[in-house]
């Protein structure tokens, strides 16, 4: 039997896990819904199923929640709160821990529990120079392949990240931001450049909570700017799409290096 609990990690005002975390029992692929469960710290994690090691669904589960700002900067993650999220036993809750540990993705504190690292301003600015150059390419080559129902899915996720946004609800917000991002990428049909944005996502994302807590723009200026994507995507303009992302990353960098440690 499998189980599935739904969603990502959330620490954004977390609630009760008990009205948050569900699980239900199927038959071979996981599925959502059925009775919450257990508290943890507030985290809520993507489920997993029997079907594939648990450590690796773990981790990846982990990984979604760091892209797409569900963790805080500076959260400790402890082996028991992730295995009783996921209702996994604490082997695969470790060992998912311990490989996005040896990854880099997370730190040890000194009482060697896993952390969402905090991202400084130097190391901010690496990453953003890297992420200008290729997430760019991977913009510009997915121009002309992303197809209509892509496009139709894009115009879903602004409308809805819009909403999020206007009601200053980072968690939706931050998904629909990373949802809308990544359609446009994958779409250039490069696995590798994709995985090395994920990389790059991974440590920035948590940061980006910092966007509607210290440094929220009520003009929405990303908005404006994935208004412009779509645009390029529906004239099939390459460099004009590879300008609109680069425009957002900047417009971002410029806010959140401000409010990040030195």
């Amino acid at each position: 039997m499998a189980r599935r609990l739904s969603a990502e990690v959330t620490a954004i005002a977390p609630p009760d896990l008990a009205a948050n975390v569900q699980r239900s029992r199927v038959a071979g692929s996981p599925s959502r819904g059925g009775q919450a469960g257990s508290q943890a710290s507030g985290l809520k994690l993507r489920g997993v199923s029997r079907a594939q090691p648990l450590g690796e669904q773990a981790a990846d589960s982990l990984r979604m929640a760091l892209r797409r700002g569900a963790l805080l900067p500076g959260q400790r993650l402890t082996t028991r709160d992730v295995a009783t999220t996921l209702d996994i036993s604490l082997t695969p809750a470790r060992e998912a821990l311990n490989r996005l540990t040896a990854e880099r993705v997370l730190e040890l504190t000194p009482d060697r529990v896993a952390m969402v690292p905090v991202l400084t301003q130097a190391r901010y600015t690496e990453l953003c120079a890297i992420r200008l150059s290729l997430e760019g390419m991977a913009a510009h080559s997915a121009c002309r392949r992303l197809t209509d129902q892509d496009i139709a899915h894009l115009e879903e996720l602004y409308t809805a990240h819009a909403e999020a946004y206007a009601a200053r609800d980072a968690r939706v917000s931050l998904r629909h931001n990373e949802d809308f991002h990544f359609t446009i990428y994958a779409g250039a049909g490069m696995p590798a450049l994709l995985q090395i944005i994920e990389t790059l996502w991974l440590q920035v994302g948590p940061s980006m909570n910092f966007l509607f807590t210290a440094s929220y723009d009520e003009s929405w200026s990303g908005g404006k700017n994935h208004r412009a994507m779509l645009d390029a995507i529906k004239a099939r303009d390459p460099a004009a799409l590879s300008r609109a992302v680069r425009r957002d990353l900047l417009d971002g960098r410029k806010r959140l290096t401000a409010v990040l440690p030195q």
